[in-house]
Parts: structure tokens; C-alpha cells; sequence
């Protein structure tokens, strides 16, 4: 091992120790899908549509959507400072995903963000599993609006034929105030059964 890599992965070690007591202090076990034990940050469940449910951080803006995009939440900011944000869209599939096939589809989910983010950078993925369920977590960075770095983070949930994503978005610099309300949001997403 160089002694950059060596360095590299020392340093990432300390960080994430770091990191890990302020997710257990606020009671989320894996700090990009878990609950938060007493949110105080997070308004109480909201239905849509009838057809699911999810908590969401407390006085930002909803904003309804349009076609495949179901509603945008943004923080309330003074003007022009960047914000975060939380998006929800669908698309429809052809069939049902099978559970054992997750770790594919989040492949081929990477695979076309990649396509469309030319200028993304640190593409990760992920299957998640909290409560019972299983959710693709796709990871980057993109070029902000402010000329700074945002990092998304899309959580995807297949529902019988209806794939939903949950997409989260904040200035790099500040992701670690942010992950713990994304973590909820994400795993707060109930769809309601008929």
C-alpha cells in the first residue's frame, strides 16, 4: 500500500468515526437511511394522493409537480444563498422488479445518471435495507447553481410497477446538516397499500 493510499484511507477512517457518534447521538443507524429516533426537525407524516405517505423537514416550501414529478420541498433561504432540496418522481415499468434483481437495476440506474450527469464526479451505489425494505442509494457530485459543488443523493424505491425516486440535493460543503433530515425523508417513504 503508497503511502497516499495508506494516508487516504487513515484519514477516511478518522472522518467517518467522527461522524458515526453524531448519528447514533440523533438515533439513525445508517446515516443515509434511517429514521431519526425524535425528529424535531421533521413535520408529522403527509399522504399524496392516497398512494403513499413520508415525513418531511419541517418549514420548507412544497411546491407541487408536474408530469413525473410528484412535488419539490426546498429549504426556506435568504435570496440566492444556495439551498437544499428534496424531489420526488416516478416512472413507470414494464413489470414488478423482483427484490433479488435490486442490486442490477441500481446498476443500470447508475450507469444512465451517469450519461446525464457529464459533469458529475464520486458516482457511488448502493443497497440499502432499513425496517424490512430495500432502497437503491445512488451517490455525486454536480456543479451547484452558486458555482460551488452540490452532492445528490437518489434513493430508489420500486413499487410494484411504479419506480420512485427520491431525490436529495445539497451544497457539498454542507451535506453533514443535511444527511440525517434525507435519511428520514427516505426512509419515512411509505407507499399505502390498497
Amino acid at each position: 500500500m503508497s503511502f497516499t493510499r495508506g494516508f487516504t484511507a487513515l484519514t477516511a477512517a478518522a472522518l467517518l468515526a467522527a461522524a458515526v457518534p453524531a448519528f447514533a447521538q440523533q438515533g439513525v443507524s445508517d446515516p443515509w437511511f434511517g429514521r431519526i429516533a425524535k425528529p424535531k426537525d421533521v413535520d408529522p407524516p403527509k399522504t399524496f394522493a392516497n398512494t403513499f405517505s413520508i415525513e418531511l423537514p419541517k418549514d420548507w416550501q412544497l411546491v407541487s409537480g408536474h408530469t413525473n414529478t410528484v412535488f419539490l420541498v426546498a429549504e426556506k433561504t435568504k435570496r440566492f444563498l444556495p439551498a437544499a432540496a428534496i424531489v420526488l418522481e416516478y416512472s413507470q415499468l414494464q413489470a414488478a422488479v423482483d427484490q433479488s434483481l435490486l442490486p442490477t437495476v441500481g446498476q443500470i440506474e447508475l450507469a444512465d445518471i451517469q450519461k446525464r450527469e457529464l459533469s458529475g464526479s464520486r458516482f457511488s451505489q448502493q443497497i440499502k435495507t432499513a425496517d424490512g425494505r430495500q432502497v437503491i442509494v445512488i451517490q455525486y457530485d454536480r456543479p451547484g447553481l452558486s458555482g460551488a459543488t452540490d452532492h445528490v443523493v437518489q434513493y430508489s424505491f420500486p413499487v410494484g410497477t411504479t419506480m420512485y425516486h427520491l431525490i436529495c440535493i445539497a451544497p457539498t460543503d454542507q451535506i453533514e446538516k443535511y444527511r440525517p433530515l434525507f435519511a428520514h425523508a427516505a426512509a419515512s417513504f411509505m407507499p399505502i397499500k390498497k
